[in-house]
Order: C-alpha cells, then structure tokens, then sequence
C-alpha cells in the first residue's frame, strides 16, 4: 500500500534510564501526536509523556493479567493502536527501551497499519543492550557478539559460541508464556551454559539502573553459582546474562596472509582481556605503542585536509593546518598559534 490514508503511527522508545533516555526525536513526537499509547517501567517516565503532552494518552500495560498469555496481551495492545489510526489520529506508540528489541505489539502494529494503508515507521531508542555496552565497557565488535532470548536457545536447542561475546535476554522468565515468572526453569537454561562453557567460567548478571536512586546490578558468578537458590532468587524478569568469551579463535594464517597485513589483523585482540565484570587493558603499551604516540606533537597535517569542507554560515572555521607566514604545514602541537615554533619562517 502507498500510506495514503489519513492516520499515521509512529513507534518509539523511551529507553531504560527514567527519562534519561527519551530522545530529541521521540520527544518532538510526544509533543506533537494526537493520541498516545505507553508501555513504559517507571511512573518517572509516565509522568514526563503526560506532562509534555496534549494528547489523550493510555497506559497499555492494563492489558497484562496473571492468567492471560503475554502473545494475547500484546495483540490486544496492537489493535487499539491500530483502532485510533484507523480513526484518522496521528498515533504514537511509546515503548521501555528500544521500541523494536523484545517488542511484539510495536512490529505487528507497523505491519498491519502498512498493509492498511496507513503510514507507520519506528524511532530507534536505548535498548538495555545499549545500556549493558556503556556500563559494562564492552565492545560487541571484539571477538563478535551473538544476542539471543533464553528460551529460545533452549526451545531450539540453538548453539552458544564460547569464542565470542554472548548476551542472553530474559533470563528470569525461562519457558513462561504468561505472567507467573515464578515458573520460570532458570535451572534449564544453567544446564545449558555448564554444558557450553563449564561450570567454572565466570558471567555476568545485568540490570541497568532505571531511575537516579536506584543501582545498576553488575554481579559476577561462576556458571556453577547459578545453582545456588540464594542466586538464582536474584534473577528477575529484566535480567541480562553477559557471557564474555571463554576461548579465543586462532587467526587463519592463509586469510592474514591474504590480506597482505597478518600483523595488523591480529593487534586489536592483542591488549583486551577479560579482568571481572568490565574488560580492561592489560597491557596498554606494548613494543609499538610509545612510538605511535611520540609522533602526534610531530604529527603532519596532510596535504589538501579540510580543503574542501565547507564552513555554514554562521559557524567558526577549523584552526588552520598551515603557517599563516610561510604556509608550511604545521604540527599537531603548533596548529593552536597557527604560526611555526620559534618563528623559524
């Protein structure tokens, strides 16, 4: 369909940290949409949505009960966003975290206002992965990172990487489909990573800090402490596993060799190591690390650098990268006089 029809939908996140995480560009949309659908963690942010809104706004999470199954809920979610669309309102849906990470109703109600005819789109928003790389100081890029919910890895029997970096969502809701997370079979999924990784390799549970006072849950255990009742109590409906990786991959000599550089393609790894519950810099500065950084005060501005770039109206120009007498291009510590040192020109 081309979206010609005269409701609009528009989903977007408002992250984990209380109001903290609202965007500019989700913001833009709680002020200006006619009606308001929220699914959010903390009566902080509900606040906020009412407070910088005119819109008729309605808390969705009315739609959860104990004996209910969550799929039903959020189909019933769904279609009263789709019922105000269909009605010619500009909606806007608002969501805890990333509007499209663990957000069933959010990707159905696109679907179908699309497939209706309705124009729809998604915002993106701080999902508590997001969160988890900020405060656990990991890159996802390093070694690789495979994200995946708990019970689906034990539903499908889907296979667990110990040479890369894996993230395990809902964690304390083990094979339950409705509201009883007191059913959860955390213990399955322990079985799991003692078969995978070992009992001794070390984890992390993770939960980001939702409002000021509260403190974010940074807990190191061993596989097999998650065996133990007084930890496994821990775990909860917004739990997190970071599992860093256990080995790593050796380089395939023929590829480095491919690519002309074999000592390069190995330096990222090289200083990164696994110390607790952050990666930290074992060995910052090894044989070639102090001459790299020797050479910035020395440092050259290419030739033809920032030539082309235009400066908008308004704004101030970069400091230049030549001597205003001589036209010698200056180092990295003389560009701020914009002059040679000594005034040798």
């Amino acid at each position: 369909s081309d979206g010609t029809k005269r409701g609009t939908l528009t989903i977007a996140g408002s992250g984990i940290a209380s109001v903290g995480h609202i965007t500019l560009g989700t913001l833009s949309y709680i002020k200006e949409s006619d009606k308001i659908f929220y699914l959010v963690c903390d009566p902080v942010t509900e606040a906020f949505i009412h407070d910088n809104s005119t819109a008729d706004c309605f808390d969705l999470s009315v739609f959860y009960d104990k004996n209910k199954g969550r799929y039903d809920s959020y189909i019933q979610m769904c279609e009263v966003m789709l019922k105000a669309v269909r009605a010619g309102h500009d909606v806007l849906g608002v969501f805890y975290g990333h509007p499209g990470v663990f957000v069933s109703p959010s990707h159905r109600a696109i679907a179908v206002a699309r497939q209706e005819g309705y124009k729809a789109k998604m915002l993106p928003g701080i999902s508590a992965e997001d969160y988890m790389f900020a405060d656990l100081e990991f890159d996802p890029s390093l070694y690789g990172c495979k994200t995946c919910e708990a019970t689906e890895i034990l539903l499908r029997d889907k296979p667990l990487d110990p040479t890369i970096q894996n993230i395990i969502w809902q964690v304390g809701s083990v094979g339950v489909v409705d509201m009883e997370f007191s059913k959860s079979k955390f213990h399955l999924l322990v079985d799991r990573l003692e078969k995978d990784f070992g009992p001794d390799h070390k984890v992390v549970h993770y939960i980001g800090a939702v409002l000021p006072q509260s403190a974010t849950i940074m807990d190191t255990f061993t596989i097999a402490d998650l065996r133990k009742e007084d930890v496994a109590k821990q775990f909860g409906t917004i739990s997190t596993l970071y599992i860093p990786p256990r080995d790593e991959r050796p380089v395939h000599s023929g590829m480095a060799e491919a690519f002309g550089s074999p000592g390069a393609a190995v330096k990222p790894n090289t200083s990164i190591k696994w110390a607790g519950p952050k990666l930290n810099i074992v060995s910052a500065c090894g044989p070639h690390e102090p001459d790299v950084i020797a050479q910035i005060d020395t440092h050259v501005t290419p030739e033809g650098f920032g030539t082309e770039a235009k400066v908008p109206r308004g704004v101030q120009a970069r400091s230049r990268s030549s001597c205003r007498s001589c036209g010698r291009a200056l180092r990295f510590g003389e560009v701020r006089a914009e002059v040679c040192e000594g005034r040798t020109c």
